[in-house]
């Protein structure tokens, strides 16, 4: 019985003409597509059926024999152009991300995921079928970068684990390829754009769902894909591409290291940093450099450059690296120094650098507390001294948010200021970080507790943060720094003296002394008085220095405050 079933079934198909067969195709191809083409070895469409007039203004019949690569938005030619290649030689292709955009349109086109199928090479005939994306699906290839568009490493990551939670396998199904491709020498400005865009529609090609690549600098990339990369086969390639655009020049030297995604036991956050830093290091030093193969090689990697990077923080800041210098705040009115401003400098092979990265790296491995503490040991040297500053003059130094949060340290500090209590006077603290601060209650016990002591205190950057009001009204301060960026806005746009008028009145009703930054010429002081802010601090004093014991006032712009509510 069985047997002449089966005889039966076979003798139905093959009485079945080449048309049923088609449309056996068709209906099968139409259950989860909206449009089906066939395309021939160069390209051009041989047949199409479907909503070829709403997705690409085109009747089934008006299609035939155009260049698919004419009807997608200029951006996924490319990658459309790789993806025909691949699936010529026999392969298959599922899910990639296209987007149809016919010029004779003028809409911007529907993005569509296009798969494909090439049953016999020999034939060179592809099968595509097109799905339109929509909602949640649209949404969830929405958040990679654009063709052309760089990535920085923070949102690569980011659309890396965002691909991985969404995938239908297991992370460690899936594989992170970084490419580097010098530009070759001798291409032209053009012949260089035009071999790193089509490189990255290789690579788009190859990667999930079409949208997994991020060009982190111009000539490096990275690529989630399915399954690792065949590093010999990605170099073969993409030298092919240099070869087609510049025939005469010397192919590129490429370099490629995958790494797998199976996180093993390390944590979301343990992973996060282990990308982060392998792709960095990608990034800085170039693919040969680099020969992480997996997170947790790479999450080792990352904790003992954290540890040599800390070992290198602590002899820096317990060395004479470490110095000051000195800027004036100037009151307006009396045009006489108030204080002077300590900034932490780096000196190395002769040099002074600011500390801008040395400090974010101290905040973010939270050792920023240790830098503080050995400022603090300073500065009160510095005024036990009456050196560098004119005797008596008083210092104000920054305190980290994250250090005003941490009690070991806040107990040691207050331990060291009481020791030093004739200075106290003398000694300001200017709060920065302050979005650090989750607990203000706590934060305005500390402050209360050094005012106790006879310092003062005083929230930097007023305005740059969104929570700049709350602070304001938690912390019982001395003195508000405004942010530099309201002060040039009030030149620049039509709000930004109106804004710098109130932030001058909230001061004076709140009785707290107000400071300008970036005060680089009189007419800047002229208008900081006439807003009614106190006082004053940038370039038009002085450049911040090193010693500023003898230094000596500009002369005082004309002109008189100008009445106040």
């Amino acid at each position: 019985m069985s047997d002449s079933t089966g005889s039966d079934f076979h003798f139905s198909l093959g009485k079945s003409s080449l048309q049923d067969q088609r449309d056996r195709f068709v209906a099968f191809a139409f259950a989860g597509a909206d449009l089906l083409l066939e395309v021939t070895g160069d390209g051009r469409i041989s047949y199409a059926a479907g909503m070829t007039n709403l997705l690409l203004g085109y009747s089934n019949k008006d299609l035939l024999g155009q260049e698919l690569s004419g009807l997608v938005r200029a951006a996924d030619r490319f990658t459309l152009i790789e993806a025909l290649r691949r699936i010529g030689e026999g392969g298959r292709f599922d899910s990639l991300k296209i987007t149809l955009a016919p010029p004779a349109s003028g809409e911007p086109g529907h993005d569509m995921v296009m798969s494909g199928l090439c049953a016999a090479p020999d034939d060179q005939i592809t099968h595509l079928t097109f799905r339109k994306l929509t909602g949640a699906a649209l949404a969830a290839t929405a958040n990679g970068p654009q063709p052309g568009q760089r990535i920085d490493t923070a949102d690569f990551v980011s659309m890396v684990q965002d691909r991985l939670k969404s995938g239908e396998g297991a992370a460690d199904d899936y594989a992170l390829t970084l490419v580097d491709v010098p530009r070759a020498t001798g291409m032209t400005t053009e012949e260089a754009n035009d071999f790193f865009a089509t490189v990255e529609g290789y690579l788009r090609a190859v990667s999930v769902g079409g949208t997994s690549v991020g060009r982190l600098r111009e000539d490096k990339f990275g690529v989630l894909s399915e399954k690792a990369l065949n590093g010999q086969e990605t170099r073969e390639r993409i030298a092919t591409i240099a070869q087609e655009i510049d025939p005469d020049g010397s192919p590129p030297e490429i370099h490629t290291s995958s790494l797998g995604m199976d996180p093993g036991d390390l944590s979301q956050a343990d992973l996060t940093k282990a990308l982060v830093y392998t792709i960095n290091k990608f990034v800085a030093d170039g693919g040969e450099m680099v020969s992480i193969t997996s997170l947790a090689e790479g999450y080792r990697a990352a904790l003992d450059d954290t540890l040599s990077r800390v070992a290198h923080f602590r002899s820096v800041i317990n060395s004479d690296q470490l110095m000051f210098v000195y800027q004036p705040i100037v009151e307006i009115e009396a045009w006489r120094i108030h204080h002077y401003e300590a900034l932490a400098r780096i000196r190395q092979g002769g040099q002074v650098f600011l500390p801008s990265s040395f400090v974010t790296f101290a905040e973010d491995v939270g050792v920023v507390n240790e830098l503080d503490m050995i400022v603090c040991r300073r500065a009160l040297e510095t005024l036990r001294s009456n050196t560098q500053v004119p005797p008596g003059g008083h210092i104000a130094i920054n305190l980290s948010g994250r250090s005003m949060s941490n009690s070991v340290f806040i107990q040691r500090l207050l331990k060291l200021l009481g020791d030093n209590r004739d200075l106290m006077p003398r000694l300001l603290f200017e709060i920065t970080e302050s979005a650090e601060m989750h607990n203000l209650d706590e934060a305005n016990w500390v402050v209360q507790k050094l005012r106790g002591l006879g310092c003062r205190l005083c929230l930097d950057d007023f305005g740059a943060g969104a929570a700049s009001f709350p602070y304001l009204r938690a912390l019982e301060v001395d003195f508000m720094k405004i942010d530099g960026s309201y002060i040039m806005d009030a030149f620049d746009t039509h709000y930004g003296l109106p804004f710098l008028r109130a932030m001058s009145q909230l001061c004076r009703d709140l009785k707290i002394a107000s400071i300008g930054e970036m005060v680089e010429d009189a007419k800047t002081v002229k208008l900081l008085r006439n807003v009614g802010i106190d006082m004053a601090q940038g370039f038009y004093f002085c450049r911040p220095g090193a010693d500023v014991s003898n230094f000596v006032m500009p002369p005082k712009p004309a002109g008189k405050r100008k009445a106040t509510g």
